[in-house]
């Protein structure tokens, strides 16, 4: 990014000496080929200022995604969900109306957020990074009870 400015700022340099030189040309054809050079010049530094802008651009919005995430994850918490395996839990004073679950720490780690979905009756399974965790204890049946339906629910 910083050559990119230093060729830019080049650039402008070279069409500001070369316009303090077409003053002194009384030749047209050579002041007409100085005016070409300079229109070269001229987009070569309108299109270092592009590529600036847009990087900055690209930047402010991997900026905003930090931002972003580094918010989100305070209201996860490290759990051990089963004997050696963890997953992030959802903080219950994280507020708002989403329901209780867990994240995969795989992700978590890469600043992603996937909920872990039950696979079987003692794993969990995060649909990203495909890890399969044992999710088989006390703690496991009362976060994920049955749904019971009523008579006459499908």
């Amino acid at each position: 990014m910083i050559s990119e400015a230093m060729a830019g700022v080049s650039a402008l340099k070279t069409a500001l000496d070369m316009t303090k030189a077409l003053k002194d040309i009384n030749d047209a054809t050579i002041r007409n080929s100085a005016v070409i050079d300079l229109q070269e010049k001229i987009l070569a530094a309108r299109e270092a200022q592009t590529a600036l802008l847009e990087r900055i651009g690209e930047l402010e919005k991997q900026l905003a995604g930090f931002e972003k995430w580094e918010a989100e994850k305070e209201n996860y918490q490290l759990t051990k969900i089963y004997d050696d395996t963890f997953a992030y839990a959802r903080k219950p004073d994280a507020g708002g109306t989403i329901p209780p679950h867990y994240i995969c720490a795989n992700c978590y780690e890469n600043r992603k957020k996937l909920i872990l979905q039950r696979s079987d009756a003692a794993h969990v399974t995060c649909s990203e990074c495909n890890s399969r965790l044992r999710f088989d204890s006390d703690m496991a049946r009362r976060f994920n009870r049955p749904i019971k339906y009523g008579p006459g629910s499908p």
